[in-house]
């Protein structure tokens, strides 16, 4: 098995030893295979989704039975909401023991099957590497997503004919172009729009197709939205750009949402956070995606096409310039009301700054992400946790030139620190920052002396204000002036970082912050502590407070 993983360019496996995969240990270290031994099953399913999301490759992780399997739940969890290949090995219970309730005795079709794309069970020795290769492709397979294989502990100590072994065709081809039909229905719809947008999903983040969604916005007079958690579409000076929809969304976003007759969705499903918790839509919708995944939650009215959306935005593009519409003044009222959403936007985020310069304890978010931008090269990976600190950088922090973005889209917390080593080890060569919260960094903290070990360049951003922020603001909402239960331990997460290898540095003050991150950034692995306000912890704390800017 460790043989046909490096016959398959699986660069590493990731997770914590266990008895019950000890064959496949060893077959690594006889193919000098990589074992990335992390501190708990979670960090390693969240590194190697991490890698999954920068690469476009299928991570792997181990993992033992029971605790082990469970543990690793939460990463499967998120490359299901991602969309990402991941394989889960899991060494289960020895089948002469199975169904009489041994120790760490579970099925795992049963655990895994609402969160896993599939679950193979392993019944034979000769059929375990043809259950690994099953995986592999099913995981890549458009809509990718995480395939979770059970293999018997004595099963890894059988015997197997490797000669006999079928070997991977081409990975199968996503769905291609639009056809001419749709694409005369889509360039009508936008043709006939008063005011549009075009929402954008993970194919189109990163700048992937900057330069045709350019050429595309200017065409039809289109604003461009990024999906939840892909606010790294478009720089954020683009005259069409219109910030990231997602939860705890600007006002301004929500009203252009509902403005809109038109929308063009590319790689995205119109789930809650797109749609701001399911705002009720009067668009037209067109939704261009790679392959057919239709849930029961979306708008019914939506029109689905089966093509992959980064060749559509060129299709898209290219027959728009060749149309010869002559309804000019249509497309500069679309124009218009982009212009005019992108004002409301910026007033918005300039009375929620001025508002938290005045009241916030601890150092701004504004500061902090005026040094952050200062301090971090043009091709860094921003990877934050899920919490409420992350409102300001989906909102706010300038993902321009090649800088990328990567959020867990299921709300994991403990993601970020493991899987920006995950983003780390796919885009060598660049700088990778995680940002958590203090809450979300007690859950996989301990991941850092993982990329002290493998000398990852990696600077950890703890934003630090002793609550549960996202908890609290529900609470504040509800239960007004009842806040409970949302108190968070206050050990010093630099000197923690210290004691792990990794060089730490604690901030009370924007001066101090912003000489903290020089020096974090300089090197390899490090932490930066901020205090931060705990009365506001989101951007939308301060609209009461906001005094509208002349």
């Amino acid at each position: 098995m460790a043989a046909l993983l490096h016959e398959y360019d699986i660069p590493w496996v990731a997770g914590v030893s266990g008895e019950s995969f000890l064959p496949l240990l060893d077959g690594m270290r006889n193919e000098s295979l990589p074992f990335l031994s992390t501190c708990h099953e979670s960090g390693a399913a969240f590194l190697a989704v991490g890698y999954a999301r920068a690469s476009g490759r299928p991570g792997v992780i181990a993992v033992t039975r029971g605790p082990g399997a469970s543990n690793a739940l939460i990463g499967v969890h998120e490359a299901s909401q991602a969309n990402v290949p991941l394989v889960v090995l899991v060494g289960q219970l020895e089948s002469g023991f199975r169904g009489r309730r041994a120790l760490q005795e579970m099925e795992y079709t049963d655990v895994f099957r609402s969160a896993a794309k599939d679950v193979f069970e392993v019944t034979r020795p000769d059929q375990a590497p043809a259950a690994i290769l099953a995986a592999l492709r099913k995981a890549v397979t458009e809509p990718a997503g995480p395939v979770v294989v059970s293999i018997p502990a004595d099963h890894f100590y059988g015997e197997v004919d490797e000669a006999a072994q079928t070997r991977l065709p081409q990975t199968p081809a996503r769905h291609g172009v639009l056809s001419r039909a749709a694409l005369d229905t889509i360039v009508a719809m936008i043709q006939g729009a008063r005011r549009g947008a075009i929402i954008c999903g993970a194919d189109l983040a990163g700048g992937a197709a900057a330069e045709a969604l350019d050429a595309l916005a200017q065409r039809s007079g289109f604003g461009v939205l990024g999906g939840h958690a892909f606010p790294d579409v478009l720089p954020p000076d683009h005259p069409s750009w219109l910030g990231c929809s997602t939860i705890r969304g600007p006002r301004a976003v929500k009203q252009l949402l509902r403005e809109a007759d038109v929308l063009l969705v590319l790689g995205h499903r119109l789930g809650d956070r797109v749609t701001q918790g399911y705002l009720p839509l009067t668009a037209r919708i067109a939704i261009v995606q790679p392959a057919p995944d239709i849930g029961w939650d979306e708008y019914l009215a939506a029109e689905f096409y089966y093509a992959d959306p980064v060749a559509a935005v060129a299709q898209i593009s290219e027959r728009l310039a060749q149309s010869h519409d002559d309804r000019e003044a249509e497309r500069e009222a679309r124009t218009a009301w982009v212009r005019s959403s992108r004002h409301a936007l910026a007033l918005e985020k300039q009375e929620i700054i001025a508002a938290e310069a005045r009241e916030a304890g601890g150092v701004p978010f504004g500061a902090i992400l005026e040094i952050l931008d200062g301090a971090l090269p043009d091709d860094a990976n921003v990877v934050s946790d899920a919490g409420s600190f992350n409102d300001w950088f989906v909102r706010y922090f300038p993902f321009r030139a090649q800088r990328r973005y990567f959020g867990p889209l299921s709300g994991s917390m403990g993601y970020a620190l493991p899987a920006a080593q995950g983003v780390q080890l796919a885009l060598r060569g660049t700088r990778t920052v995680a940002l958590v919260g203090d809450g979300a960094f007690l859950m996989t903290g301990l991941e850092l002396a993982t990329a002290v070990r493998l000398r990852l360049p990696i600077t950890v951003v703890v934003f630090k204000n002793g609550i549960w922020g996202s908890i609290a603001l529900h609470q504040d909402a509800r239960f007004p002036g009842r806040r409970f239960a949302v108190d968070l331990p206050q050990p010093s997460f630099a000197a923690l970082a210290e004691s792990l290898g990794a060089r730490g540095f604690s901030a009370q003050t924007t001066e101090e912050f912003s000489a903290a991150m020089e020096a974090a950034c300089a090197g390899g692995p490090s932490l930066v502590e901020v205090t931060t306000d705990a009365v506001r912890p989101s951007p939308n704390s301060y609209l009461s407070l906001a005094a509208p800017l002349g």
